[in-house]
């Protein structure tokens, strides 16, 4: 079995060890150490990366007590490791940060932690029931108290009799080898990882987003340098809003409010004069017992049919009323006397066109040019 350094100290950034075997595998080597300070994958957390003398461990995992590295290259003897503490540091940060939330979420609510992802990109935990925004905004603000107040923090491997007269909180029913997560009176928790000293190294949690997820919800959360990370991401985008909109800070929400509903008015009015300019070219369309196209620049495919409806009794043959730009005409084709179910196929098929509709209306798109389309009715 592998001696576990991160048991006695989640703070080892670099250590030797001895070199019990290396095979080659899928990915590199497997390379098993007599002690290691590499937490491996498990409990929902991914495994630390770094170094082995100059090889690079890519992943990390564990069998049966024995700790199994992944390197690029097969190695020997004594080697000197370090980790990417950085990484693991913001894990310790994020995980104990969970263990916080969790531990407040079940004395309050009484609810479960039953699920619990912490990857490079994301923190996620799922609890056994639904919560309300509000009770989460309640949970966080208990959790950052619990931040501020620098509660020491003990990670320890109890014997029996001493695990039988503590309360604390488990995914799994084990009775053995448990090691304990003490954070003074806010939780008590059976976990494997490392974990800070102190829950003001935390700096900040923060809960993102939730959802309701298989019967209970699924919550979205960062801490430390990530909580960091996060709110100078938000804050930039924050500032350009705030310049975009000519509003303080503090007042863009409100000031997009206003933004969108003028906005919409502006579409509605829109809409209307061009419901309008349809109209009015509409009623230039002269009568022809033949086919006619007309391009119509700025128009959507509402506006088409519009068009299309007050102009299709003055056309004898097939009305094709167009907009878009080269290479991507969008279409509404319309007759009062042709049966357009057949007439699309071929055309589509002429012009590089999709799309089809009823016997009297259709609409699709053609890849062909202008003239290429003009050419095609006309004939």
């Amino acid at each position: 079995m592998t001696e576990k350094l991160y048991y006695e100290d989640p703070y080892v950034r670099e250590f030797s060890a001895t070199v019990i075997s290396s095979v080659c595998c899928d990915g590199g080597y497997d390379t098993v150490l007599d002690r290691t300070a590499f937490f491996p994958e498990e409990g929902g957390q991914s495994s630390d990366t770094g170094f082995i003398s100059d090889s690079r461990v890519s992943y990390v995992y564990e069998t049966d007590g024995t700790v199994h590295h992944i390197t690029d290259f097969k190695l020997y003897g004594t080697v000197d490791c370090r980790l990417d503490f950085d990484s693991r540091f913001d894990k310790m940060q994020c995980h104990t940060a969970e263990h916080i939330l969790c531990g407040i979420i079940h004395s309050i609510f009484g609810l479960d932690n039953v699920g619990f992802h912490l990857g490079d990109d994301e923190v996620t935990f799922d609890i056994s029931a639904p919560l309300e925004r509000s009770d989460l905004d309640k949970v966080e603000s208990l959790a950052n108290e619990a931040v501020f107040r620098n509660i020491p923090i003990r990670a320890y491997f109890p014997n029996s009799d001493e695990l039988s007269g503590i309360e604390y909180r488990s995914k799994l029913d084990i009775t053995e080898g448990v090691r304990l997560v003490e954070i003074g009176d806010v939780d008590t928790c059976a976990c494997c990882a490392p974990h800070v000293s102190s829950t003001g190294e935390i700096g900040l949690i923060k809960i993102l987003e939730a959802m309701k997820h298989r019967g209970g919800m699924r919550i979205w959360m960062v801490a430390g340098s990530r909580a960091l990370t996060d709110y100078n991401e938000k804050y930039r985008n924050i500032r350009e809003i705030s310049a975009a909109l000519s509003a303080p800070q503090h007042d863009t929400a409100s000031a997009l409010s206003s933004y969108m509903q003028d906005a919409e008015q502006i579409k509605y009015q829109l809409k209307l004069a061009r419901r309008q300019l349809a109209e009015v070219k509409a009623e230039t369309v002269p009568a022809t017992d033949g086919n006619a196209v007309y391009y119509l620049e700025g128009f959507s495919i509402d506006d088409l049919r519009f068009f299309a409806n007050a102009a299709t009794s003055k056309v004898g043959g097939i009305l094709v009323s167009l907009c878009g730009s080269e290479g991507d005409y969008k279409y509404v084709i319309t007759s009062k006397s042709v049966n357009l179910s057949a007439e699309i196929k071929a055309a589509n098929s002429a012009l590089g066109g999709r799309g089809g509709g009823k016997p009297n209306a259709v609409q699709g798109s053609f890849s062909a040019s202008l003239k290429e389309i003009r050419e095609y009715f006309s004939a």
